[in-house]
C-alpha cells in the first residue's frame, strides 16, 4: 500500500485508490506484474511488519553498533567505485544509518529515503537534525517517500501515479526511471517477492547503475532457532516458526542474476552479538523491527515455553562470562544494471591461448605437459 505524507500535519493517509492506479499501470505497460517474479504464496505478514517498524522507530537510539557496522562495511563498496552516483535510494531497513553515513561517498547529489513505516521516516528526519547528518552532507538534497518495497514507484510510464515528499509538501509529480544507486541495507528479508522486488530495482535503475544491498542469511540466529525449536518440542509437543525463513548464501548470486543485473558481486560476513540473555537479543530485534512476521506463525508463545527456550540457549550456548552470543550472518550484494560499455565474457571457445601455454609460461610444466616436481 502506498501512502503520502504531509509535513506538519503529522497525518499520512493510505490511498486506496493509487494502490490500484498501480497495478492497473503496472499490467498494462511492458512489464507484467506476474512477470516479475513469483508471488504464488505470501510468506510474511507486511501489514504487520509496517506496525513492527512504526514501533522500533521509538524504541530504537541514535546508534546501534551492528547496524553502524553493516551499514559502514556495505558502503564501504562506494569508495571502491570511480562513478558518481548523483541520484540515490535509500530502500528500507537501517535508512537512518545509511542516511547518515554517507557522508558524501559515491557523488550523491540527491538522496530519496523511502520506507514503508510512516514513522520510521518521522524518526529519520527527526534524528538528522540531531546528529549533525547536515553539517556533513549540506550538499546532499534529502526526499523522503512512504512506500512499499514490493511496488517501488520508480519506473517509467507510471505518469498516473503521484507522491507527496515528506519534507516537500509542495512537490508533486510522476517520479520516472532516473535513479543512479540503489542501496538496500537489512530491508529485503521480509520481502515475498524477492526476485520481483529486485527486478523492480533494476528497472528503476538507468543503465550503468549500481545496485547495493545487504541482508541476513540463512545461518542468521541459528542460537535461538535452535532453543526455540527444542522449547516447543519439550514443552507443546510440536513447532511453529519463529524465526523468519532466511535466503541462503548460494541463492544470492541467482538473485541478482535472475533480476537481469550484470556484474553479480556476492560476499558474506558474520557477526556475534553477546547479549545478557535471550531476552536482551528479543528486545534488540524488537528495537530494529524484525521480530516475527511470518503468516503461518503460532501469535502467541506460552511463558513457560518462553522461559525454557532462554533455560536452554543459555545451556547450550552461554559463554563462561554469563552472556549468551547471537550470530548475524550478512549477505552483501551488489550488480549493475545492463551497459554496452561493460565488460562481457567471449564466446566460448573463442580462446586463443591453452591453460597448458599459460603453465609453461609460468613454470608450471616441463615441456611434456606434465607438472614440475
Amino acid at each position: 500500500m502506498i501512502a503520502a505524507a504531509r509535513r506538519g500535519s503529522g497525518v499520512v493517509t493510505r490511498i486506496e485508490e493509487f494502490a490500484r492506479r498501480f497495478l492497473v499501470a503496472f499490467s498494462s505497460g511492458g512489464d507484467r506484474l506476474d512477470e516479475v517474479g513469483d508471488r504464488n504464496v505470501d510468506i510474511f505478514d507486511r501489514s504487520l511488519k509496517r506496525k513492527h517498524r512504526d514501533r522500533a522507530a521509538w524504541l530504537k537510539g541514535t546508534r546501534d553498533p551492528l547496524l553502524d557496522l553493516v551499514t559502514e562495511n556495505l558502503l564501504d563498496r562506494l569508495d571502491d567505485c570511480t562513478h558518481k552516483f548523483p541520484v540515490a535510494l535509500n530502500l528500507g531497513g537501517a535508512v537512518d544509518h545509511v542516511k547518515r553515513s554517507i557522508r558524501g561517498r559515491g557523488g550523491i547529489e540527491r538522496l530519496i529515503t523511502m520506507d514503508m513505516s510512516k514513522d520510521m521516516i518521522k524518526k529519520t528526519l527527526e534524528s538528522s537534525s540531531l546528529d549533525g547528518y547536515d553539517k556533513f552532507n549540506k550538499n546532499i538534497e534529502s526526499l523522503h517517500v512512504i512506500g512499499d518495497e514490493e511496488f517501488l514507484p520508480f519506473k517509467s510510464g507510471w505518469q498516473s501515479l503521484y507522491f507527496v515528499y515528506v519534507n516537500y509538501p509542495s512537490l508533486q509529480g510522476p517520479i520516472h526511471r532516473s535513479l543512479d544507486l540503489i542501496i538496500s541495507c537489512l530491508g529485503l528479508h521480509w520481502v515475498n517477492d524477492l526476485p520481483g522486488a529486485m527486478t523492480q530495482c533494476r528497472m528503476a535503475l538507468k543503465p550503468d547503475g549500481l545496485f547495493l544491498a545487504s541482508m541476513y542469511g540463512g545461518d542468521t540466529l541459528r542460537e535461538l532457532r535452535i532453543a526455540c525449536t527444542a522449547a516447543q518440542l519439550e514443552r507443546e509437543g510440536g513447532v511453529s516458526p519463529r524465526i523468519s525463513p532466511l535466503a541462503q548464501v548460494r541463492d544470492a548470486g541467482n538473485l541478482l542474476t535472475r533480476a537481469g543485473l550484470a556484474l553479480p558481486t556476492v560476499d558474506v560476513d558474520e557477526y556475534t552479538v553477546n547479549y545478557p540473555s535471550a531476552f536482551e537479543l528479543i528486545e534488540h530485534l524488537r528495537c530494529m523491527g524484525d521480530t516475527n512476521a511470518v503468516l503461518q506463525r503460532n501469535q502467541i508463545m506460552r511463558r513457560d515455553t518462553a522461559l525454557a527456550a532462554a533455560a536452554i540457549y543459555e545451556s547450550m550456548f552461554g559463554g563462561t562470562d554469563g552472556t549468551v552470543p547471537a550470530t548475524f550472518q550478512i549477505i552483501f550484494m551488489a550488480g549493475w544494471s545492463p551497459h554496452e560499455s561493460q565488460q562481457k565474457p567471449k564466446r566460448r571457445g573463442s580462446a586463443t591461448a591453452s591453460f597448458t601455454d599459460i603453465q609453461k609460461a609460468f613454470g608450471g610444466v616441463d615441456e611434456s605437459g606434465r607438472p614440475e616436481h
